[in-house]
C-alpha cells in the first residue's frame, strides 16, 4: 500500500504542473537565499579575522602595557626598546615563523599648499610584503625599499593630496621628546588594498626612517609574531613571557595572543550575534513563504480530496499521500535551491562581491569606516554543511506546513470537502 501511495503522490503533483512549479520555485528561492546568506555572513567574519591577523594582530603581539591601554591614540613614547636583544630571546622559542617590527605615528602630510593628516607605518618592506602581500597592492609606481627616503601611499589619500608617483611629500610629526621633526619623502608607489581605511589614511615608510623621525633607534611600538600553529598562540605567548620575565623581571611588556585582543573578544562575538539574528530573520521569512505556499497548495485541493475520499481512500492514507506530496515538492524545491545557491556561493567565493557595485560608487566614497579589514571585495565562505543544512531546512518546513491541512483533510467528510471554500 505504501508503494502505491508513493507512486500516486508522485503522479499527483504533476497533475497540476503550474501549481507544482510555482510551489517548487518559492521553495527553491527561499533555500537559495539561505545558502547564499549563510555563506556571505561566514565569509565576512572569516575574512575580517584573517585581515586583522595579517595587518594588525599577528598571532602574538608584544607591546608596552601603557601603549596597549592607550592604543587608540597611539602614544609615541611607550615603546618596545632593545629590539636586537628581544629578537635574540625570541629565537629561543619554538614555533615562531616570522617576527615583524612596526612603528606607527600620526603625521601631517604637506604637498604644495595642500595638507592632510595621515597614519605613517614604519615597517621593513619585506615584512609588510610577507605578512599581507603589500607589493601586490601597488597600482602605480613601484614598491618601496628600506634605503632612502621612499614611501608608498594609499590611493584614496593620494587623491586627497592630489599627488602621484615621483612627487615629494613632507611628513611632519613630533618625536618621543615632543620636538617637531620633518622629513621629505619621495612617493615611489601608490597602493590600493581594497580596505577602505588603509587606502584613505595610511602610508608606509622604511622602519629606519620612522625610528629616526621619532628619535627611537632599535625600538618599535609593536612586535608582531607569527607562529606555525595559530591556535597554539596562548602556549607560545606563555613561553615568551617566561623567557622575558627571567631576563628582565618586572618588565612593562604585554605579550598578547590574538584570542585575547579586545576586538576579538568583544566586537567579533557581537558581530556574529548580529549576523546570526539577521540570518535567523531570513530563515523565518523563508519559512513563512514556504508555509504559506504549501498551505495554499493543499487547501485549494479540498474538492479533489473529497472525491478521493468518496472513492474509498482511508483517512490515514490521505494524510500519508499529502505528506508524501509535500516531501516530493519540498525535496525538489530544496535541491534546486541548494544547487543554485551553492553554485552562486561557490562562484562568488572565487570572484568576490564588489561592494562598490552593490552599494554604488557615491555611497562607497562617502563611507569612512575606521576598521582596516572592511574591504572593497568580500568573499563568501561556502561549505557543504551550509548546503546540506539549508536543503534539510526546506524539506522539513515543507512537511511541517502540511501537517495541519493533512489532518484536517483526512477528518473531513466528502460532502464537507465539496462545500469547502478554502477555509482552514
Amino acid at each position: 500500500m505504501i508503494g502505491n501511495i508513493l507512486k500516486f503522490g508522485w503522479r499527483n503533483i504533476w497533475r497540476n504542473k503550474r501549481r507544482t512549479l510555482l510551489t517548487v520555485t518559492a521553495i527553491a528561492f527561499g533555500v537559495t537565499s539561505i545558502v547564499f546568506a549563510k555563506a556571505y555572513f561566514n565569509g565576512i567574519m572569516d575574512s575580517a579575522m584573517e585581515s586583522m591577523v595579517k595587518t594588525e594582530l599577528g598571532h602574538i603581539k608584544i607591546a608596552d602595557k601603557e601603549y596597549m591601554r592607550l592604543e587608540r591614540i597611539m602614544p609615541k613614547e611607550h615603546l618596545v626598546t632593545g629590539i636586537p636583544t628581544l629578537l635574540k630571546s625570541l629565537s629561543q622559542v619554538e614555533g615562531i615563523t616570522h617576527v615583524v617590527e612596526k612603528l606607527k605615528m600620526n603625521v601631517l602630510l604637506s604637498h604644495g599648499s595642500t595638507n592632510e593628516p595621515g597614519l605613517a607605518v614604519g615597517i621593513h618592506p619585506d615584512d609588510a610584503d610577507q605578512t599581507f602581500d603589500l607589493s601586490k597592492a601597488i597600482v602605480k609606481g613601484k614598491y618601496y625599499s628600506e634605503s632612502g627616503l621612499e614611501l608608498i601611499i594609499g590611493k584614496g589619500l593620494a587623491e586627497e593630496l592630489d599627488v602621484t608617483v615621483n612627487d615629494e611629500l613632507l611628513l611632519v610629526t613630533t618625536d618621543i621628546n615632543y620636538s617637531t621633526y620633518a622629513l621629505p619623502f619621495k612617493i615611489v608607489g601608490i597602493f590600493e588594498t581594497g580596505f577602505r581605511y588603509m587606502d584613505r589614511h595610511q602610508l608606509f615608510i622604511p622602519l629606519s626612517k620612522a625610528q629616526e623621525m621619532l628619535d627611537c633607534p632599535d625600538s618599535a611600538h609593536e612586535v608582531i609574531i607569527f607562529i606555525d600553529s595559530p591556535y597554539n598562540s596562548r602556549q607560545v605567548a606563555a613561553r615568551i613571557q617566561d623567557i622575558l620575565d627571567r631576563q628582565n623581571p618586572g618588565n612593562s611588556l604585554l605579550i598578547q595572543p590574538w584570542e585575547e585582543n579586545d576586538f576579538v573578544k568583544g566586537s567579533i562575538p557581537l558581530y556574529r550575534q548580529v549576523y546570526g539574528k539577521i540570518y535567523g530573520l531570513i530563515m523565518l521569512i523563508v519559512a513563512l513563504v514556504i508555509l504559506n505556499t504549501m498551505l495554499m497548495t493543499v487547501m485549494e485541493r479540498y474538492h479533489e480530496i473529497g472525491v478521493i475520499k468518496a472513492l474509498g481512500m482511508k483517512d490515514r492514507e490521505i494524510s500519508t499521500m499529502i505528506l508524501t506530496e509535500a516531501f516530493y515538492i519540498g525535496a525538489i524545491g530544496s535541491l534546486a535551491g541548494g544547487a543554485i545557491g551553492g553554485a552562486l556561493a561557490a562562484y562568488t567565493e572565487k570572484t568576490g562581491l564588489n561592494m562598490i557595485a552593490i552599494v554604488g560608487e557615491k555611497i562607497w566614497n562617502e563611507m569612512d569606516i575606521p576598521i582596516p579589514f572592511f574591504g572593497q571585495v568580500l568573499y563568501p565562505d561556502f561549505t557543504w554543511n551550509t548546503l546540506l543544512g539549508s536543503i534539510a531546512f526546506g524539506v522539513i518546513v515543507a512537511l511541517i506546513a502540511v501537517i495541519y491541512p493533512a489532518i484536517k483533510s483526512a477528518r473531513m467528510k466528502p460532502v464537507e470537502a465539496f462545500r469547502s471554500q478554502l477555509k482552514v
